[in-house]
């Protein structure tokens, strides 16, 4: 992110502070100077004060480079404070704003649903399609909020890491899912990769990948989600792969921003931001999340990358 009134102003202080040490400097060698024309022309030992003038010039010269490199690094770490506080702003903005948008159509649904039910207009007998509805907004307005607390804890550092097997991880996940009968329905097959073990902030692989299962329900609505692990160097790779509506390879890095989607034809509209958010905590946790698709109409793969604590 460009900064440049920061910039400028950091510049500036340092120019100030470069000029001011070194009239400082000129000034205590001009006096370490007169002391010594005073002392010859007192003692007439010119030898001595010759030695006295150059231990002065040198412990000057000492001091002046001390205090400027203490200025500048106190500048840099002032610098770094700024840009990382700056960051932190710049993250809660878009996830305020992106946030916004996105709990909108949820909050309005159950609202208008609620209003008709308390008004008469829509019979009880006749609620039921529409309770299902207000029942899933409030089940997206859930995740959401989840979502969002998991990535700030864990850009806070407030989440503790745990070290668990990658079959660990994400067993849970799909048991729980199963148990609530939540689509999609996911081959798994962990492999060898599978005992590795990872070191993650707790809620975050559950968080990550309910939105990757989600986001498999959504675009490849009744069929089978395959869910692979393979070793890749000093990380696992976790591939979620399903035969949906697939996205133009150029999207790719697009399905992560918060006010973009795949541009996928006869799919559910949305701001991307459970896909945002699940590579933001997976990056902040030192790991990563990609997508791939071969086009249009030919699915989509979901890669997470999770560091291991073990070598290879």
């Amino acid at each position: 992110m460009k900064m440049p009134g920061a910039r400028a102003t950091l510049m500036f202080t340092l120019t100030l502070l470069v000029a001011i040490l070194a009239w400082w400097s000129v000034l205590l060698h001009r006096l370490a100077e007169e002391s010594y024309t005073v002392s010859v022309g007192i003692h007439g030992e010119a030898a001595e004060a010759t030695r006295r003038l150059e231990r002065r010039k040198s412990m000057i010269a000492g001091e002046s480079a001390t205090m400027l490199v203490a200025t500048l690094v106190l500048l840099a770490l002032g610098w770094r404070s700024g840009r990382v506080e700056a960051r932190q702003a710049e993250r809660l903005k878009v996830l305020l704003a992106a946030s916004t948008h996105e709990l909108k159509t949820p909050i309005a649904g159950v609202r208008a649903l609620l209003e008709s039910l308390r008004s008469g207009v829509l019979p009880p007998e006749a609620a039921g399609p529409h309770l299902d509805s207000g029942l899933a907004a409030c089940d997206r307005l859930q995740h959401l909020t989840e979502s969002m607390l998991v990535r700030q804890a864990v850009l806070a550092g407030e989440s503790p890491s745990e070290t668990r097997t990658v079959e660990e991880w994400l067993s849970p996940v799909l048991t729980r899912r199963a148990l609530l009968h939540q689509p999609p329905q996911v081959e798994a097959s962990f492999g060898a990769a599978g005992a590795r073990r990872v070191s993650l902030p707790g809620e975050a692989v559950r968080v990550v990948l309910d939105n990757l299962l989600d986001n498999s329900a959504k675009y490849a609505p009744g069929l089978p989600v395959r869910l692979t692990c393979a070793l890749e160097g000093q990380t696992v790779r976790v591939d979620v792969v399903d035969d949906g509506a697939g996205f133009p390879s150029a999207d790719a890095e697009r399905l992560f921003e918060p006010w973009e989607r795949g541009r996928r034809t006869g799919t559910p509209g949305g701001t991307g931001l459970g896909l945002y958010l699940a590579r933001s905590i997976l990056r902040e946790a030192g790991g990563d999340l990609r997508a791939l698709s071969r086009g249009p109409g030919r699915g989509a793969t979901f890669t997470l990358i999770l560091p291991t604590t073990e070598a290879a």
